[in-house]
């Protein structure tokens, strides 16, 4: 029963060559964060949350949008309490014009944002730390090999202050508890226990790897991961609709004029093609899920 699980787990978009998925989300990634229009944005985030709910659950989505939610509201009223171009004032704040342009473009940002976060969290479960190092190693080794540590090093530190703090918590030194002096002088105790740990840390890892001789000689790699005739044809789909995308940016059509006053694009046929290529894009690692899960049902 735990290999089943585990298989499962790993269905998706996880199957295919770290390539693939790398190119599939910095194109998604890309294309979230370079167009300024409200339709691209709209898209890139509901594409967004449909996948992570596929790919990391939807506990891990209703975190994620504990979070976003409120960085969405904060840049969303930001902009137009700080930039007061436009020409179509909503009303006064302080003497201040609120304008309808600014408010726009400010929840049109606060999207871009906000779905940029959401795919971040597909790629951190997608491309783990092994298919990191297979993609940049023999590129840039030394470069693959810090950012893969330290990304592995921040959840390493957040389950070490857990443990630190129910140590701690046992013997009566709760961080949460107690007065003010008190609960300062036990998270500052947990903090140098932490420090302490992770310079320990540290040291046990550069030990172990100049016993294993690194950087020493030319570094040799050892891959599980093979390129075969689906990750050719899923790749050839990423890189059509990459194009395209591409192709609406050169051109234009994936911004919007905002300032002095709004500009609704003029939607042709050209257009239709490009936001059709674009949800077909966001909603590829949700299309090979639901692909992938209904293979399972029948196997079982």
């Amino acid at each position: 029963m735990a290999s089943e699980k585990n298989l499962k787990t790993e269905s998706g978009i996880s199957l295919y060559h770290p390539w693939v998925s790398f190119i599939y989300f910095a194109a998604v990634i890309a294309g979230t964060l370079l167009f300024i229009h409200p339709v691209f944005t709209v898209v890139s985030l509901c594409c967004a949350i449909f996948s992570a709910a596929m790919i990391n659950g939807r506990k891990t989505v209703m975190a994620t949008l504990g979070f976003g939610v409120p960085m969405f509201i904060f840049i969303a009223l930001a902009n137009p309490l700080f930039n007061h171009r436009g020409a179509t004032i909503l009303f006064y704040l302080f003497d201040n014009p609120v304008t309808k342009e600014a408010l726009i473009y400010g929840i049109v940002s606060a999207g871009m944002m906000f779905g940029a976060v959401v795919w971040f969290t597909c790629y951190n479960t997608v491309v783990t730390s092994d298919k990191f190092i297979y993609i940049f190693g023999r590129i840039l080794p030394s470069i693959a090999l810090i950012v893969s540590m330290t990304l592995s090093l921040i959840p390493r530190l957040m389950a070490q202050v857990k443990i630190i703090a129910d140590s701690q918590r046992s013997i009566g030194l709760d961080w949460k508890s107690g007065s003010l002096k008190q609960r300062i002088r036990s998270g500052a105790r947990v903090l140098s226990i932490l420090v302490s740990w992770a310079l320990e840390d540290a040291v046990i890892t550069a030990d172990s790897m100049r016993a294993r001789g690194y950087g020493q000689h030319k570094r040799s790699t050892f891959s599980i991961f093979r390129f075969g005739k689906k990750d050719a044809k899923m790749l050839g789909l990423v890189l059509l609709l990459f194009g395209i995308e591409i192709f609406a940016y050169i051109s234009g059509r994936g911004t919007m004029e905002f300032y002095p006053a709004i500009v609704p694009p003029q939607i042709d046929f050209i257009d239709i093609i490009i936001y059709i290529s674009y949800i077909l894009l966001g909603i590829l690692p949700a299309i090979i899920q639901i692909k992938e899960d209904l293979k399972w049902k029948q196997l079982k």
